[in-house]
């Protein structure tokens, strides 16, 4: 699979203007101080573990974004499966930088289409929602737009028009 630093950033800088689709405000800070979390993580020298991340996107206590997104009926579903595979690609991109072997399942199904679900329902949201379009529009994208890899998920074109 293809991926670097600025893929997982641009997915995370898109990830954050979700949130506030988050109808549970409960919800809403759980995804907000995971993402911060993520962000700490993927810093350089950081010492969060993958497990650490993971837990926050599955656990046993279903206090986790998986269990949210099955609960909230309110939400787009689509943001939260914006949500749920960044994270998910977060924490693959961690657990291979560990030299973790043994990943759990859902971390080891992360693959390509991964990626294109990411991919595909953020831009089903941009289209359904101007106000979105506005405010991916106004970040700070253009070193992370010239990266190869970002601009076949996400090419220049596809945010300066939508």
């Amino acid at each position: 699979m293809k991926w670097n630093a600025n893929l997982l950033q641009f997915f995370q800088k898109l990830t954050y203007n979700l949130v506030d689709y988050i109808s549970d405000k409960d919800y809403k800070e759980f995804v907000r101080e995971s993402l911060k979390l993520s962000s700490q993580a993927l810093a350089n020298n950081s010492v969060i573990s993958p497990d650490i991340l993971y837990g926050r996107l599955e656990n046993l206590d279903e206090y986790d974004i998986l269990t949210f997104m099955e609960l909230d009926k309110e939400t787009n579903p689509l943001v939260w499966s914006c949500i749920a595979n960044c994270f998910a690609l977060i924490c693959y991109h961690l657990y291979q930088q560990s030299g973790e072997k043994y990943l759990p399942q859902i971390i080891e199904s992360v693959d390509e289409e991964t990626i294109e679900a990411y991919v595909s329902s953020y831009q089903q949201l941009i289209a359904e929602n101007q106000k979105l379009a506005d405010q991916l529009l106004a970040l700070d994208l253009e070193t992370i737009l010239n990266d190869p890899l970002v601009d076949n998920y996400f090419g220049r074109a596809e945010i300066k028009n939508d």
